[in-house]
């Protein structure tokens, strides 16, 4: 048979940049595990390798080894070691059978693969779907492949990170017995809050007759409440408990609890062991949007957040991030309005030593390359220079970048989340944003509302009272200084609502936060405060903050700016902005 040159063709690296890309939750839940089982192989001549579900190869390692020259070149990211490509080869097998397979020597279709050995296992997506294969391979030297039980267990695990990562309220695992209800090969359920089912692992749709995953509930697969079920499961901590599924099979269950089950409301869900953002209380009418974003996220679509100032645009960005694809990795928040526009290009770039005068000896990452393999969370991005927004785009679309100075390029692989409180639609209308680049950050919109729009008020103070209690016992709100939270504007927002309820929290007394122990702009007149902001004036709501805060210090503005949180300087700008500074104590006065 003629020799094909299929396997060692040469691929661009534009060819090889755009198979990664594309396989990027692949790749980052896979390489983990790869590098565990490299960790194995690595002495005995090896090649490990993932492939995505058309055969393209994603991520190899092994290549530098000199006795796996030629099987280092075959497995190249970009080549197509798939079966329309390649003919007989382990992963394509494994992709086209969809089960674990080995093919040796002379097995293989194409001249140039029969000097090797290779053993090959799908991974399915926590949809069911192939995603890829993981496959090991050597030179063929006559002797049987002795690792497929490794391959096998590595791509269950795989599949499993797939689960656990869904950001899901707690997982349940199980198995026939139950010294494997913990093991890699048990089945792996993940589900939402309201018991949901977000995804499985094969072992879990195998046992319980799954073949696709419809919107099945906890009570579908089951047949009992979900409370019941996991408050029994609790009781027993770590120990299996038997529970039977609605096909009749009896299973050894334990439940790996992430979040307490009807706490949605308090705080977005949190993976086991991830760093727990501060709580953020989700409205009800935004609810359904953040749980769909939650989900495209994990997939890697961009998401924008739109929201007025202090609605809590960067604490809903953590908290995509600690269950997304790269919760493991940095978290990196850019104020894209705060960095002025000489330094905004080194900022987001970096550059190298003796870039320019006054660089740093030794170079700096810039904010791109610090969130490597985590999120990029670009805040304000509607105000970024229109030069910068050219450059920002081609780093999204090339997935690398050039420090200042430097001539190597750098390989990023990053989440992203943008946010801004302005309409960026509009401003692209007006050739003040790209179109081409809010398109490209634009992969599903979240809108968050203003706190005087929002029907949870009472929730949300509770939630925030607890937090700012930590672990002491939370004070309770007398009538009259709810109410006065309820009628308040909230200009601030959630962050201005913190803010008076740490205030309340340090200055009340046997428990109780009255009203005099909130910030002066809160419940002083309220009703003329309340018609100040009936025509939606938010200057004249503010200017009546000030004059209230005044009158209560009686003009002393040295104790109105301290109460406002604001400087003095500040203070005596709005005084003459609002006509207000004869109310005010002279400055020897104060």
């Amino acid at each position: 048979m003629a020799s094909h040159r299929a396997l060692f063709n040469a691929v661009s690296v534009g060819d090889r940049r755009r198979v990664q890309e594309r396989n990027r939750v692949l790749l980052d839940h896979a390489e983990p595990e790869m590098q565990r089982l490299f960790g194995v192989l690595e002495n005995a001549n090896w090649v490990v390798a993932c492939v995505d579900e058309r055969g393209f190869v994603v991520r190899s390692m092994g290549e530098s080894n000199p006795a796996c020259r030629d099987l280092g070149n075959v497995f190249r990211p970009g080549v197509n070691v798939g079966e329309r490509a390649a003919g007989t080869t382990g992963p394509g097998c494994a992709l086209a059978d969809g089960r674990l397979v080995a093919i040796c020597g002379s097995e293989h279709f194409l001249e140039e693969a029969r000097p090797f050995s290779c053993a090959a296992a799908p991974i399915f997506d926590p949809k069911g779907q192939l995603i890829g294969a993981l496959d090991a391979s050597r030179l063929h030297d006559g002797r049987p492949i002795g690792v497929l039980e490794a391959i096998a267990l590595t791509a269950r695990s795989i599949e499993n990170r797939m689960v656990t990562a869904l950001g899901g309220a707690f997982c349940l695992s199980f198995h026939y017995s139950a010294e494997f209800s913990g093991s890699s090969l048990r089945g792996l359920l993940s589900f939402s809050e309201d018991g949901l089912l977000l995804g499985a692992n094969p072992a879990a749709r195998q046992m319980l007759d799954l073949a696709q995953l419809p919107e099945w509930t906890f009570e579908h697969l089951f047949g009992e409440s979900l409370s019941r079920t996991l408050d029994r499961l609790r009781r027993n901590r770590s120990e299996p408990t038997l529970i039977e599924a609605a096909n009749g099979l009896r299973l050894q269950a334990r439940v790996d609890t992430v979040k307490r089950v009807g706490d949605a409301d308090r705080s977005v869900l949190m993976p086991a062991g991830a760093q727990q953002p501060a709580a953020m209380h989700v409205d009800p009418t935004v609810a359904p949007l953040l749980s769909m974003a939650r989900r495209a996220f994990f997939h890697d679509v961009p998401i924008l957040i739109n929201g007025e100032t202090g609605t809590g645009k960067e604490m809903l960005a953590q908290s995509l991030h600690a269950e997304g694809p790269r919760r493991n990795g940095p978290f990196v928040a850019v104020n894209c309005s705060s960095i002025p526009a000489s330094l905004i290009e080194s900022e987001l770039f970096g550059y190298e030593p003796g870039a320019f005068t006054g660089a740093r000896r030794g170079g700096m990452a810039g904010k791109f390359e610090q969130a490597n393999r985590g999120t990029l969370f670009l805040d304000e991005i509607g105000d970024m220079p229109l030069e910068m927004q050219a450059r920002l785009l081609r780093v999204l679309q090339e997935q690398q970048l050039t420090r200042l100075g430097g001539s190597q390029t750098i390989q990023l692989r990053f989440s992203l989340i943008c946010a801004t409180h302005r309409d960026l639609a509009e401003r692209v209308g007006q050739a003040s944003f790209r179109e081409d680049l809010y398109y490209r950050i634009n992969g599903l919109r979240v809108e968050l509302p203003p706190l005087r729009q929002r029907k949870d008020i009472d929730a949300l103070i509770e939630a925030l009272l607890a937090l700012e209690a930590g672990a002491r016992k939370a004070p309770r709100l007398s009538a009259q200084a709810r109410q006065a939270l309820r009628d308040h504007p909230w200009p601030g927002n959630v962050r201005e609502l913190r803010h008076a309820l740490r205030l309340g929290v340090a200055l009340c007394e046997h428990g109780v936060i009255e009203l005099e122990h909130l910030p002066a702009t809160i419940g002083v007149a309220r009703p003329a405060a309340a018609s100040a902001t009936a025509d939606g004036s938010l200057e004249q709501a503010e200017r009546e903050a000030v004059r209230l805060a005044l009158a209560r210090h009686e003009g002393n503005v040295s104790a109105t700016a301290r109460t406002l949180g604001i400087a003095r300087a500040t203070l005596y700008r709005k005084l003459k902005q609002f006509g207000l500074y004869e109310e005010a104590s002279t400055p020897d006065e104060d």
